[in-house]
């Protein structure tokens, strides 16, 4: 393993990150059946893992060591897979995910007038 991941600070990071991806696994297979209230702490979740996730790309891209340059080019790579154009950034499709994220929150804040 590489020393970028030998760090502590990184391999917690990590862990949260997939503690994370599990609890929302569990959460939205049922996101239709929960409460509104319930949807609103399933979206933070994904706030959050978003958040987490972006921050160690960023840490990845900014780090020298040869594996996560390997993990952030292999995240370039895959844009394309994905149907992005070339000119597509890692941190362009995070900006995305952010807002469609908020348009998703949009309706669970406005009061119900019914």
């Amino acid at each position: 393993m590489s020393d970028f991941f030998q760090s502590e600070f990184v391999r917690e990071g990590l862990r949260d990150i997939q503690e994370l991806q599990k609890e929302l696994q569990r959460g939205f297979m049922r996101f239709n059946f929960l409460t509104e209230d319930e949807q609103e702490e399933q979206l933070a979740l994904l706030e959050s893992l978003l958040e987490k996730q972006y921050l160690m790309y960023l840490r990845m891209k900014l780090s020298d060591d040869p594996k996560a340059q390997e993990i952030v080019e292999d995240m370039r790579r895959s844009l394309c897979l994905l149907g992005l154009p070339e000119t597509a950034t890692v941190e362009e499709v995070f900006a995305q995910m952010k807002q469609t994220l908020q348009n998703l929150k949009e309706p669970l804040d406005t009061p119900d007038d019914t």
